[in-house]
């Protein structure tokens, strides 16, 4: 199949079999949620008009979350999209062919297992304790308050981030592939469901 002949269109033709198209976890949606919530428990713990001090948390709390779920949105709608050549890998990025490449081009990596440690612990950690204290918390106080859900989101959002991360690295396939003309990032890490890494690199 040759795919180099045009840029935008020919994506959009292609066989969705065809299409290895990357694969995200959910970290800033996770985050930028949290965020989000924080701020909406925050404010109703709090009493209006609002001090300067609340005024200082609850802002710059929403903008983070509203920006991290605005680039989780953005990055899913701009997924990059491996389609095999012949003896080539076509990357796509943002729609338009970006670059041609030779399968040795593109290198796969595995975290070690040190590094999986230093970030599944903490989580999985943070994940058990902020969702005991902020349930204890609710079971204590026998009614439903902004402190005690605040810090069971917290717990909750650390389960889901070791979720996703457990699952990006146990089913997905690293791969490092060019960037054309970045001044910033030489490559960039896509994944790819394991189960399809042979039909990739036959």
């Amino acid at each position: 199949m040759n795919v180099t002949s045009s840029r935008r269109e020919q994506l959009i033709h292609i066989p969705e079999r065809h299409k290895f198209v990357e694969t995200l976890g959910w970290q800033p949606g996770i985050w930028g949620g949290l965020f989000i919530v924080e701020a909406c428990l925050f404010s109703l713990a709090c009493k209006w008009p609002l001090t300067a001090l609340e005024w200082e948390i609850l802002g710059p709390s929403t903008a983070l979350g509203l920006g991290l779920v605005g680039y989780e949105v953005w990055r899913r709608r701009n997924r990059t999209v491996l389609v095999r050549d012949g003896k080539h890998i076509a990357v796509f990025r943002k729609g338009c062919l970006d670059l041609t490449l030779a399968p040795n081009e593109i290198t796969r990596v595995k975290a070690g297992l040190v590094t999986m440690l230093e970030i599944g612990v903490p989580l999985g950690a943070c994940a058990i304790i902020f969702a005991t204290v902020g349930i204890m918390g609710l079971l204590r106080d026998k009614a439903v308050t902004a402190d005690n859900l605040m810090i069971l989101s917290l717990g909750l959002a650390c389960g889901a981030s070791l979720a996703s991360a457990a699952w990006t690295r146990f089913s997905c396939a690293h791969l490092w592939v060019p960037v054309k003309g970045s001044k910033w990032l030489a490559k960039e890490t896509v994944l790819v469901p394991s189960a399809r890494l042979k039909e990739l690199f036959p």
